[in-house]
């Protein structure tokens, strides 16, 4: 890998120089590199991969159109080292959020405003987290949305549970590109 400069006729150059070089342009500057060698075919999870990562470029493309989202994916960028606005959208949507943490210490089920507690990787990241208690018999119980504080979500019961064995919490957390992770606790 070499890198270019002061060569005004290479400023923004980008792509494939015929099977030789590959050009790219990170954090301002101009990267030479040899065009890499496929010998076999992709796998079916480099396939998916190479989905999953296109779904990510469509993703930053239209998030720097929003006003709102640009500011965000500035601000992500202005944090990290050789990171553009772009390459902080990509990397938000290729990176799910985790559950973590779960904490159920205080749910009896025998009144309602007990608290479920947990921790979620990335949680700035996170715009929504909905919590969803199950009966044993698959019934819902009742949802809800938790509240962040302090680093930690907090979701309060609102309903009475007579019968807690068996029973099912279900939280789901949402990032900001729409990536899903959900975690299922039977008590």
């Amino acid at each position: 890998m070499a890198r270019i400069k002061n060569n005004f006729a290479m400023v923004g150059i980008t792509g494939k120089v015929g099977d030789i070089f590959v050009y790219r342009q990170r954090n301002g500057k101009t990267i030479v590199a040899r065009t890499p060698n496929r010998t076999a075919p992709l796998s079916q999870k480099q396939k998916d991969q190479t989905k999953r990562f296109k779904a990510a470029i469509t993703y930053a493309q239209n998030a720097l159109l929003d006003p709102s989202l640009k500011e965000y994916y500035n601000d992500e960028a202005k944090r990290k080292t050789n990171m553009s606005p772009y390459n902080a959208a990509v990397a938000d949507y290729l990176t799910t959020p985790i559950i973590i943490n779960v904490d159920t210490s205080q749910y009896t089920g025998e009144a309602t405003a007990q608290k479920i507690t947990f921790e979620v990787e990335n949680s700035n990241k996170v715009i929504s987290v909905k919590v969803s208690i199950i009966a044993k018999n698959k019934s819902t119980i009742e949802e809800g949305i938790a509240t962040l504080s302090k680093g930690k979500w907090t979701y309060s019961t609102t309903s009475i549970n007579t019968e807690k064995e068996g029973t099912k919490i279900i939280i789901n957390a949402t990032d900001r590109p729409g990536n899903t992770a959900k975690k299922e606790i039977v008590l």
